[in-house]
């Protein structure tokens, strides 16, 4: 199967986001790889960062270590096999291919005008994408980095992803803003690993069963 963590705006937390469901979900797979699109590379530099502390890793790769169409065809709709996409906040051909073989969407999204705009854009990209394959491409909406405080802000953009249901599906999962993502990633940790019993691992968890649930529907 593959999950790609998808956007066309950069600073969403993608990253953050799939590194920490790739290490959440991996017993469940026979075999997991984490593909880093991101310019950033912010998966590769968190493997190196574990390596260097004799952490036990997830393989990583970059587009420039694979033959995509090959690399993609193992892992789409393989139900023992998991490829976490980590893609570029930007639009680019190989992240449209990214959409197209995607089993399952994720685009982490804040709670701000401008996050609203640029879903305005994502949105577009989705389009094409379904018209250039010929049928309906949705993403799965992860509000992330939400301030508890901004009730009100956080209903306007609910009842926006809500409004445009052709293309995203809102998620039942919240992530709030929380010191442990930032924190875990700068020692090469995930949440978990943190802080186990801390707020920001249970939102991955009940965030990763959801996005498990989904996969096997």
């Amino acid at each position: 199967m593959i999950v790609l963590f998808s956007h066309q705006k950069g600073g969403v937390g993608k990253s953050t986001i799939a590194i920490n469901f790739a290490y959440q979900i991996q017993k469940k797979y026979d075999d997991i790889n984490i593909l880093d699109l991101d310019s950033q590379h912010s998966a590769v530099l968190f493997n190196q960062l574990r390596t260097s502390e004799k952490l036990p890793i997830i393989q990583c790769v970059t587009q420039n270590e694979v033959n995509l169409t090959e690399f993609l065809s193992k892992y789409r709709a393989n139900k023992n096999n998991l490829l976490v996409i980590d893609s570029g906040g930007y639009d680019s051909d190989i992240n449209r291919t990214a959409l197209i073989k995607a089993d399952i969407i994720i685009t982490p999204v804040g709670i701000s005008q401008i996050e609203i705009f640029g879903l305005q854009k994502f949105r577009k990209i989705l389009k094409d994408a379904s018209e250039a394959l010929g049928k309906k491409i949705k993403t799965n909406v992860l509000l992330n980095n939400v301030d508890s405080r901004s009730k009100s802000k956080l209903k306007d953009l609910q009842d926006y992803i809500i409004e445009k249901h052709n293309y995203f599906n809102l998620l039942e999962s919240t992530l709030y803003s929380r010191a442990d993502y930032k924190n875990s990633y700068g020692e090469g940790l995930t949440v978990k690993e943190l802080n186990k019993k801390g707020q920001a691992q249970k939102e991955i968890e009940k965030f990763t069963k959801e996005i498990y649930t989904l996969l096997n529907n």
